[in-house]
């Protein structure tokens, strides 16, 4: 198991170098971003190997998989992604499914995010990319959002049926979701490909708030997870004393 710093939460006004000077600063090995279409890709790939910084992980292009006539535009993006993926040595790409569609069944609305899926996987085989589906929590962050409950992810993705399509876990969004992270997370583990962390309430810096999160780690590395946690929030305080705890805390998971 390793930790990656989500850049785009951490350093939200800095340019995308420092940014990447920030994570090496701190002890980081790697890091992670959201949209990759209003980068300087080469500049990104460039800076991420003079550091000697692994990209963990990043966004697909965004459009719905809800609705199934965005479904070209959707795989044509998630070939230009892996095209990105490819230059930047990143072996984990994230997709949300979108919004929930008014006047639409929530059965077809599934049926689409299903074909969407099981669609991308011939263009995922050959490439040792994963393709991770991220639940996210409609109640305080994505109000509309398809996609909330990890059980209906862990559902949706055994009927996808391909090693590499799997689960983001998102520890806070599920916590507002949900609960039960540890014991969930531990029982989907097969499911799951990435893990985001965060403090609850607020999506703030991992020590503060409701989740323990040396505990919740802990029993995520002894259940068998080997990839990676991507730090995933919005920092209160200095966005590097924040990191710096973390490394301090965690020094083994770097």
């Amino acid at each position: 198991m390793k930790l990656s710093v989500c850049i785009e939460a951490l350093f939200r006004e800095m340019p995308l170098e420092e940014k990447l000077h920030k994570v090496k600063e701190a002890g980081f090995g790697a890091f992670e971003f959201w949209s990759w279409d209003n980068k300087d890709i080469e500049q990104l790939a460039r800076t991420a190997e003079a550091l000697e910084l692994t990209v963990s992980a990043f966004c697909v292009k965004q459009t719905s998989l809800t609705d199934a006539a965005a479904r070209p535009a959707y795989l044509e993006g998630l070939k230009e992604t892996l095209e990105v993926a490819r230059r930047l040595h990143c072996r984990t790409l994230i997709v949300t499914v979108g919004a929930e569609l008014a006047g639409v069944p929530r059965e077809v609305q599934r049926q689409s995010v299903l074909e969407g899926l099981r669609a991308s996987v011939p263009l995922l085989e050959g490439t040792g990319v994963t393709l991770v589906v991220e639940p996210l929590n409609v109640a305080v962050d994505h109000p509309g959002y398809f996609l909330s409950s990890s059980e209906e992810a862990q559902l949706l993705l055994q009927d996808v049926g391909h090693p590499q399509v799997r689960m983001l876990f998102d520890i806070y969004h599920q916590q507002v979701t949900e609960g039960h992270v540890t014991a969930n997370m531990v029982r989907m583990l097969d499911t799951i490909g990435h893990v985001h962390a965060a403090g609850n309430p607020g999506r703030r810096e991992l020590d503060e708030g409701e989740l323990h999160y040396p505990y919740i780690l802990r029993r995520l590395h002894e259940a068998g997870y080997g990839g990676y946690v991507g730090l995933e929030y919005f920092p209160v305080g200095e966005p590097m004393d924040g990191l710096r705890r973390v490394a301090q805390q965690y020094a083994h998971w770097l």
